[in-house]
């Protein structure tokens, strides 16, 4: 049993916030309990591949939105430029999910994955609920779904009205609570994501003389 991609979770700016940092290393142990076995080398090694792929774009997009957090926080009492950067951050943090369902699938596609013709809220669920299943991580899934799901699909609302605003009161200027709110689903997914990576392999069995 080959095990690689053993996460690791550190802190980048303060506790709260947190990057993927995979660290790959093989050993020959038992199956764990969040393992995804493959039939042959080769498709691990794909797996793997996709793994590093993920991490990237996932550690490039996350250090922006942080910084665009910081320098909105900045601006709280300056309103003009606090509107526009609350609707920035709004904005990046869902590229960000958007990012990470996609390399997901790419990793363990949910069947009747289409990423341009479904909703988000659907994706989201059924990605993480497939990725969750397949990795024996269900109870972790059922925990942020049950607790903090509802947080991001009022703030997914709110982005879908600042971007594509049909009254005027999508216009509404964001307030100190607003910002504090995307703040707080942001912290709730960002738990969720690096818990859920912690713990993560591929394997796949070899016969012991292949590595000799």
């Amino acid at each position: 049993m080959v095990n690689l991609l053993r996460p690791e979770v550190v802190n980048l700016h303060r506790p709260a916030l947190v990057s993927l940092n995979w660290r790959r290393v093989v050993n020959f142990t038992d199956a764990c309990n969040h393992n995804k076995e493959y039939d042959n080398l080769n498709d691990m090694l794909v797996a793997v591949q996709l793994m590093g792929k993920f991490q990237r774009v996932h550690n490039n997009i996350r250090p922006d939105f942080i910084l665009l957090l910081q320098i909105t926080e900045e601006h709280k009492y300056d309103d003009k430029k606090f509107d526009a950067l609350y609707r920035a951050c709004v904005t990046r943090f869902f590229t960000l999910i958007e990012a990470d369902i996609y390399g997901l699938n790419q990793l363990d596609m949910y069947e009747g994955y289409d990423d341009k013709k479904d909703r988000f809220i659907e994706k989201f669920k059924e990605t993480y609920k497939q990725i969750c299943q397949t990795w024996n991580k269900e109870d972790l899934q059922k925990k942020y779904f049950d607790s903090k799901l509802q947080g991001l699909i009022e703030l997914k609302r709110k982005r879908d009205e600042l971007v594509h605003p049909k009254e005027l009161i999508h216009l509404s200027k964001a307030t100190e609570n607003d910002f504090n709110i995307l703040k707080g689903v942001f912290k709730d997914y960002d738990k969720f994501i690096n818990d859920l990576m912690n713990d993560f392999f591929v394997s796949t069995k070899m016969d012991s003389s292949f590595l000799f």
